[in-house]
This record gives C-alpha cells, sequence and structure tokens, in this order.
C-alpha cells in the first residue's frame, strides 16, 4: 500500500474509456481499486487492480455493488485529509485514503425510453450504491477527484500525468457535474414512477429531468443558441418522435410553430389542415376530402400562409400534395406521406417534409414559461369540445352556422390573446389575434377578411369566435361587418349589454361558459 502515492476507486457502468483511464492513473502512480464488471473489464486487458472484495470482504450480495458503501470505502472517500484524528482512523483500520473516484450509473433513462422494462422492475435496476458513492466524492471535492462522464478521463488524466493536481475550481467543476448527473438520474426515476399518477395539483417541488435530443443551429434569432430536449426516461413522443424525411434540418421556430399547428389541427375530426406562421394560426379548413381543406386554408389567407408551417391530420394524398406544391411553405407535417405524395412535394427545394407518428396530445403535460427568477408551470388547455353552448339571443343558429361556430371557436383558442376569428363553415376568413384590445382584435378579423373574402353567399354564413367576452361595442362591429352569430366565452359585466345589442341587431349569440386566454 505504501508503494503508491494515491487510490484510485472505478466502478463503472459504462466501460468506454475505462482502461486507458486506469492504464494512465497506474502511470501516474495510483493503487487501482475496481468492482465487479470494472475489475474484470481491467483484469483481461492485464491492468493490475484489486477488487474491492479483497478490501471489504463482504460477500457478493445485491448484485456485488452494495459493497460500494462498506465503511473500509465510503470511509476512506469521506476523510478529510486535514483532520488527523480521521486519517489516523483510517491508518489504524487500514482504510486507503480515496484520491479519485470514477463511477457510471446503470443507463436507466436508455431502458425506460425503450420500454423494454416491466413497471415492477424499474426499482431492481437503480443503482443506489454508485449514486451514494458519487455524492459522497463529490461532497468531499476539496480532497477527492470525482468523473461520472468518460470525456474527462483524459483531461484529468494529462494534469496528472504531468505530476500536477487539478486547481480546486476544476475539481469543485467536476463536483458539480457529479451531482448534477446522480440529480438527472434520480428525477429520471421520480418522473416515471409519476407518469402513473394523476396529480389533482401542482406539488410543491417540481421534479424535471431532460435529455438533450437535438442541437440546433441557433434560437429565435442567431445570438441564441438552443436545444431540444425530451423528457428523460419517457418513450419517444410528440415532436420528439417527428422524423425529417426531406429537407434542411429543423429551426428553433419550426418546432415552435409545429408545436402550435399540431395541437391545433388535432381538434378536428374531420380531414383539416391548419397553417401556422411564427406560432400564430394563419389559415384553416376542413373538409371531406384533405386536398380541398388544404387549399382552402392557404387561400383564406395567402399574405399571412407564405412560409408557414402546414400541419394536416390526415396521410397527405396526392391530391394534397398537389395543392401544398405550388405554395412556399416552410414544413409540411402529417401522420404520413403516400409515396406519391413525397414524389411531388420533394420536387419543392425548400420544404421540409416531417413525420408524426401520433398528432394527439398527451393530457400529462404541461405548460411551462421561464420568468426572470422562476418558471410558470399550468396544464394544457387540451382539446375538448364545447360541451354546453347555451344561445343566449332570440335568434337561434342553424346548423351552418353551427358549423361556422365550431370552426372559429376551436382557432380562437389557439390564437395570441386578445383574439377574434372570423369564419364561413369551411375555413377562416380573418385571424385577428395578439391585440391589445379586443375590439382591435375583431376590427383586424373584419378588415382581412373584407380583404381576402369580399364575397358573401348565403350558404357560406359569416361567425365570429372569441377567445374572451365581448362587450357591445364589439358586437355592434360584428354586425355591421354582416356576421350573422357571435360564439364568446361570456362570463362579463358586459354580458347583458352584448346580448341587447344583439338582439336589436338581430344576430346571434352564443356563450360557451369557457375562455381560451393565450399570451
Amino acid at each position: 500500500m505504501n508503494e503508491f502515492k494515491k487510490t484510485a476507486l472505478l466502478s463503472v457502468a459504462d466501460t468506454s474509456g475505462i482502461v486507458e483511464l486506469a492504464q494512465g492513473l497506474r502511470e501516474a502512480g495510483y493503487r487501482l481499486l475496481a468492482s465487479g464488471l470494472t475489475a474484470k473489464t481491467l483484469k483481461e486487458s492485464a491492468i493490475p487492480v484489486e477488487d474491492v472484495t479483497e478490501l471489504t470482504q463482504y460477500p457478493d450480495i445485491c448484485g456485488g455493488r452494495v459493497r460500494l458503501i462498506h465503511p473500509a470505502l465510503f470511509g476512506g472517500v469521506i476523510a478529510d485529509r486535514k483532520d488527523g484524528d480521521q486519517m489516523r482512523s483510517l491508518d489504524r483500520e487500514k482504510i486507503p485514503p480515496i484520491d479519485l473516484v470514477a463511477v457510471t450509473l446503470y443507463p436507466l433513462a436508455q431502458v425506460l425510453e425503450s420500454g423494454t422494462l416491466e413497471e415492477g422492475d424499474v426499482v431492481d435496476f437503480l443503482d443506489v450504491a454508485g449514486a451514494a458513492l458519487l455524492r459522497a466524492a463529490a461532497r468531499n471535492y476539496h480532497h477527492v477527484i470525482t468523473l461520472c462522464d468518460p470525456s474527462d478521463y483524459a483531461p484529468v488524466l494529462d494534469t496528472l500525468k504531468r505530476g500536477k493536481g487539478l486547481t480546486l475550481e476544476r475539481s469543485k467543476a467536476l463536483a458539480s457535474k457529479a451531482f448534477a448527473y446522480v440529480s438527472y438520474y434520480d428525477s429520471t426515476v421520480a418522473q416515471h414512477l409519476k407518469a402513473a399518477v394523476v396529480v389533482p395539483e401542482q406539488p410543491d417541488e417540481m421534479i424535471i429531468s431532460l435529455k438533450k435530443a437535438t442541437e440546433l443551429h441557433y434560437g429565435e434569432n442567431p445570438q441564441q443558441s438552443a436545444a431540444l430536449y425530451s423528457w428523460s426516461g419517457a418513450r419517444p413522443w410528440g415532436l420528439n418522435a417527428a422524423e425529417l424525411l426531406y429537407g434542411k434540418p429543423l429551426a428553433f421556430t419550426h418546432y415552435l410553430s409545429m408545436d402550435h399547428a399540431l395541437e391545433l389541427v388535432a381538434e378536428f375530426q374531420n380531414p383539416a389542415c391548419v397553417m401556422v406562421k411564427y406560432g400564430n394560426p394563419a389559415g384553416v379548413a376542413t373538409s371531406d376530402r384533405l386536398g380541398e381543406a388544404a387549399r382552402w386554408a392557404y387561400e383564406s389567407d395567402p399574405a399571412g400562409c407564405t412560409g408557414a408551417i402546414a400541419a394536416l391530420n390526415r396521410e397527405v394524398d396526392a391530391d394534397a400534395a398537389n395543392a401544398l406544391a405550388s405554395e412556399y411553405l416552410e414544413c409540411i407535417v402529417a401522420s404520413e406521406f403516400s409515396g406519391e405524395a413525397l414524389t411531388i412535394l420533394r420536387a419543392k427545394r425548400d420544404v421540409r417534409l416531417v413525420r408524426l407518428p401520433s398528432l394527439l396530445a398527451s393530457p400529462k403535460e404541461a405548460e411551462m414559461k421561464t420568468i426572470s427568477g422562476g418558471v410558470l408551470i399550468q396544464d394544457k388547455d387540451l382539446p375538448h369540445a364545447i360541451t354546453k353552448p347555451k344561445t343566449v339571443t332570440k335568434r337561434k343558429p342553424n346548423d351552418l352556422e353551427t358549423a361556422a361556430m365550431e370552426l372559429a371557436w376551436r382557432v380562437a383558442k389557439h390564437a395570441k390573446t386578445h383574439a377574434v376569428v372570423l369564419a364561413n363553415p369551411l375555413q377562416t376568413l380573418g385571424i385577428g389575434g395578439g391585440q391589445v384590445s379586443r375590439l382591435d382584435a375583431m376590427r383586424l378579423a373584419i378588415v382581412k377578411s373584407e380583404e381576402r373574402h369580399p364575397v358573401v353567399t348565403p350558404n357560406s354564413p359569416r361567425v365570429v369566435a372569441s377567445d374572451g367576452p365581448l362587450s357591445q361595442h364589439e358586437v355592434r362591429e360584428a354586425a355591421d361587418a354582416g356576421i350573422v352569430h357571435i360564439i364568446q366565452p361570456g362570463g362579463s359585466s358586459d354580458d347583458k349589454e352584448a346580448i341587447e345589442a344583439a338582439d336589436e341587431l338581430e344576430i346571434g349569440m352564443v356563450f360557451t361558459g369557457r375562455r381560451h386566454f393565450r399570451i
């Protein structure tokens, strides 16, 4: 024991680079202790190493790694080198002080993502001892070098081989990385177990475990770095399961707009096409034929849909592909593309084709918005039917007006507040979103509609949907523009006057009892 200057403890699930690390440590004068697979790997490479069983004299139970928290090892890791009593105790018990710990944990996140583990087997794969050892080493970073990432082996070895010790700042950085690594491991498990539990309210402590899925060129602007992260341990879901079939890599703004487009198109049962630009709905249409819906969605606002993201809730066929092929679109996303559709769309130079197996939203996902000093978290405003619409005026809606209101209401839910959507039964005609007042939103939707769809036919009634309550002022603006029916949440002190104005102007109004603000 006295021939060595220092001692290293190695116990890794990922053996990448461990042979090179061990060899370098030996050359730097380290005594090597290792357990299980690590000891076997090093011995097969003819590197002198002592199995921890020789030091602990502990039986091989519970997979063997439980030996890592034996006092003969743990004491050597946590000992304060400046405390004479502690060091004398170690010497008396013939426990070597551990100067370097290299531990990688069982890759639980990858196994959970693959879905190969039964629910009851998850806890059996938890590396409790390895995690405890890393925590202990990181806690004692003044005296112990803590390694949990094979990419750190070579730089650390380079310093040690030159006969130098790591600076305190470097040791502290490695300790911080180890705590983050163990925290990520634990939170992955917590997240996995929580997925099967319905939580009625936001918890006092929120655990989030994320794994980088894709490095992005930049964020909303070139000066902002960005990446796409997936929920650690979860099977691929949503846009993390998306497959780029054709085109350049997806950017930050593509992911944001695709997310908005997919949430909106999932609102429709019939074939539908949604165009979203920078997170704002630009055109929406539904029809019995997907190709028709695609054409009508773009025609609802050609200027707004130029360069948009198109989402469709059916397999893209040749008819839909032809409808989209002549327009400039950044990205087209759908559950599937027919072979003929792919041939047609791949002729477009500047489009991205994305396949997403499931367009359904997860009922357990939450929305997170960062603010200075914290994070706001809320449940998602998931798709739902208008459960109890209430007609509050003398005029009642007919079937066409009801269909138009359903479409407009679903779109208004996904437009930025304040939002007003003007629509007929099959397509949006004008979308006014992100305004500082609802009257401005109403006027914007009307102006857009009159510019692009000046002709009104009896079999295509125009209706308006608002994401929040309307006053008599917005009702009068709508009536002047030829609107025949309004759908809005109600629940405001302005309701009485709004209803009276609608009756006076002989237009209909329906209350949903549910608002949909979106910032």
